[in-house]
């Protein structure tokens, strides 16, 4: 069943994360997405390990589903190659630092003279415009200027602490899909394309909503809060005999209730938890009565007693929640081929369409397998396929190592 993108051509110019992880998204939508590879390009070459099957996982994790062309941009007959793939696009994702893709000739500019249609999608740490619009930027550094190191962490440790995995590279990518998606429905009206504009900076700043308005709000600075809500409490990660659990809904009405069923009944009339502000407060007073308590059973155990009356949850490493039954009801983890000829499991689209299903059905290219049928497919003989191999402007196999 094709995806609710199918039909839709996306020039894929991006590398690294950021980038590929939004094309990624269009094409898990559906879409059919042309990624522009260096001539050069081979599994080495592509991203970082671990390499399973001889094949980068890391480049794999982002790149499932699409189509690789081997091309070297900076060849003359590039332009015209380029311009003949822009004719046939609806959407054009870059992730270069502003300013390259123009000094490469396709720019905005240039490719929507081209094509009117266009949505060009750029992806980058700051943006188009300011200050900073030249600056490289990577995860960590927009983890950092976008406030979320200063908050993540416990609160007893001096030194910040990165998120666990690449979210200020995702968000950008998942921002630049919604971005090319609302365009492709804005363009059903105008008939014109648009150029869409993502910073990984102002996707962090986007995403600290609640810590921002309380800043403007009440002047505070929110602190690092560890296994907790900065502002909910008990709302928090808790010990059991057996590894630990995520608690929430605890409120005041039924702090009384909670107190009763870890055992803890004393807490409930203890007048510096009786309500959540004080709860919060005295919450370095709190804590260790809660683990003294909530350490006598198993995460099973509570999770059994408390699921009724309250949200409850085991905290799961990466293996546990592979293994959870609800992430494999839902299609999560998805085995895909590798063109070495192995399998790789990835995560699948958390996007549930009911007709049209979407979703990883592919894994990620060979490099230069699909240079010859797309280059053909908008106009190139077979002829002139082969010249352009020759002259090493297209590459068709991976380069040597």
């Amino acid at each position: 069943m094709a995806g609710p993108l199918s039909g839709i051509v996306v020039l894929d110019f991006t590398w690294a994360l950021a980038g590929p992880y939004g094309a990624m998204v269009l094409a898990d939508l559906g879409a059919e997405v042309w990624k522009i590879e260096a001539r050069h390009a081979n599994e080495k070459r592509r991203g970082n390990g671990p390499w399973v099957h001889d094949v980068s996982t890391y480049f794999f994790s982002v790149n499932r589903g699409k189509q690789s062309l081997m091309l070297d941009l900076k060849a003359p007959e590039a332009k015209e190659i380029v311009e003949r793939l822009v004719r046939r696009a609806d959407v054009l994702t870059e992730n270069f630092s502003p300013g390259t893709m123009e000094r490469l000739g396709f720019g905005y500019e240039a490719m929507s003279a081209i094509n009117p249609g266009l949505v060009y999608a750029s992806t980058s740490g700051f943006g188009q415009t300011g200050p900073y619009r030249s600056r490289g930027a990577v995860d960590i550094i927009v983890q950092g200027m976008g406030g979320l190191m200063s908050t993540t962490g416990h609160e007893s440790d001096p030194l910040p602490s990165r998120a666990g995995y690449s979210i200020g590279d995702m968000s950008a990518g998942m921002f630049t899909a919604i971005g090319v998606l609302s365009a492709l429905v804005e363009r059903q009206t105008s008939g014109l394309g648009q150029q869409v504009d993502v910073a990984m900076l102002d996707s962090q700043v986007a995403l600290m909503e609640n810590p921002i308005v309380r800043y403007f709000g009440t002047g505070e600075v929110q602190p690092r809060a560890g296994l907790r809500h900065p502002l909910s409490t008990p709302h928090q990660a808790l010990p059991a005999s057996d590894g630990w659990i995520a608690v929430a809904g605890v409120k005041d009405i039924n702090w009384p209730l909670f107190c009763g069923m870890i055992g803890a009944d004393e807490l409930a009339v203890d007048e510096r938890f009786s309500e959540n502000a004080l709860r919060t407060q005295n919450y370095a007073i709190l804590e260790p009565l809660l683990f003294e308590a909530t350490r006598q059973k198993t995460k099973a155990e509570w999770i059994e007693e408390l699921g009724p009356h309250f949200l409850i949850g085991p905290l799961n490493n990466i293996a546990e929640m592979a293994a959870d039954p609800q992430v494999a009801a839902r299609d999560m983890i998805v085995e895909l081929p590798t063109w070495t000829g192995g399998t790789l499991k990835v995560s699948n689209t958390p996007v549930k369409h009911s007709r049209t299903r979407g979703g990883a059905e592919r894994g990620a290219p060979k490099p230069g397998e699909h240079s010859a049928s797309i280059l053909e497919g908008v106009g190139y003989t077979s002829d002139e396929v082969s010249a352009l191999v020759e002259r090493g402007v297209v590459g068709v196999e991976p380069a040597a190592e």
